[in-house]
């Protein structure tokens, strides 16, 4: 039995893209991202998510899924990032309903 260090498989490629990508949005604007991009990158995260689910799903039921972990792991992503997008129209309907009590 041999030891493997964590570091060497920790892949962080979506860690630097998101940081790279803020960074580079953040000073293109000023202000930080608005709604409309948040939400955009929600919406793209929960179909990359999806797709990638959807793929294992018929990779392993063609026989070409060696590793069951992956499926599982992917499904997750799928849900938490699903759960993110749904949380996330929550909050703002619930700041247009109190927006639209607000009087004049």
């Amino acid at each position: 039995m041999f030891i493997i260090p964590i570091n060497s498989n920790i892949n962080t490629s979506g860690i630097n893209s998101l940081s790279s990508n803020s960074e580079k949005s953040t000073a293109a604007s000023g202000d930080g991202l608005g709604f409309q991009e948040i939400f955009q990158d929600v919406i793209e995260n929960v179909e990359k998510t999806e797709a990638a689910t959807k793929m294992d799903a018929y990779n392993l039921s063609v026989g070409n899924m060696d590793d069951m972990h992956t499926m599982i792991i992917n499904a997750a992503k799928a849900d938490v990032a699903l759960q993110t997008m749904v949380q996330l129209r929550n909050k703002f309907l619930d700041a247009y309903s109190e927006i639209m009590r607000t009087n004049l």
